[in-house]
């Protein structure tokens, strides 16, 4: 049986992960339009190249078509299971082709001339803490730009004021109080505000491996009073 569309919309994934596995076209539908957009972002920005990114992309989801019945809610989102594929493909082509993670796809520039967040973080970029080292290690360069790639994205996505809070207490380094005073807010307002947008980062993020040290070892120290 098919279910509508508007009805699917309405399972969590772990049931349409489900549906998938029986050949549900119309889950399959719904959960593409769920998590693409996420996946084709962190992509775009770990390989710098959308042409390579969308052919990634496909490939993670001919996966989850294929084996939707791998998928374990218990082991974290269907949005990190395909962030993990999505993360293996990219770097099969990055082999393939001999390269790096492209480091303009990177890169990141956080503070402007006026001591304010650049364009780049104002649009939702990663702090600097997450951009890749000197190290030569060719895996470990990967695996940093991919958590930045990700974060960033995730950044990107949460609404406005948990964004700016966020990367004014990672990219400037400013304290509670400074957010607060440059803003022009409440200190519980500021707190408050930081408190939602980790969690949001944690609950869409946090199940993939490489990322839940990154986020518990980088972000519980965001926007704290020092």
């Amino acid at each position: 049986m098919q279910w509508p569309i508007l009805l699917l919309s309405d399972l969590d994934d772990a049931a349409l992960a489900a549906r998938i596995a029986t050949g549900d076209e119309g889950a399959f539908v719904v959960a593409y339009d769920r998590h693409a957009g996420f996946v084709f972002a962190s992509v775009v920005r770990f390989l710098g190249d959308r042409e390579t990114a969308s052919e990634v992309v496909q490939d993670a989801f001919v996966t989850l078509w294929g084996r939707a019945r791998q998928f374990d809610s218990g082991s974290g989102s269907l949005l990190t299971w395909l962030l993990a594929i999505a993360r293996h493909r990219a770097i099969d082509r990055l082999r393939a082709e001999g390269r790096r993670p492209s480091r303009d796809a990177v890169s990141l520039d956080a503070v402007g001339p006026d001591g304010r967040p650049s364009r780049s973080t104002e649009r939702g970029e990663a702090p600097p803490v997450l951009v890749a080292s000197a190290a030569t290690d060719p895996s470990t360069i990967a695996t940093r730009r991919w958590v930045q790639a990700v974060v960033r994205t995730g950044i990107a996505e949460l609404p406005d004021q948990e964004r700016e809070v966020l990367i004014l207490g990672y990219a400037l380094d400013l304290s509670q109080s400074q957010i607060a005073a440059r803003l022009d807010w409440p200190i519980g307002t500021v707190k408050s505000r930081t408190r939602r947008a980790l969690a949001q980062l944690r609950a869409r993020l946090g199940s993939l491996p490489e990322l839940r040290e990154a986020l518990d070892r980088e972000t519980l120290t965001v926007g704290l009073d020092r």
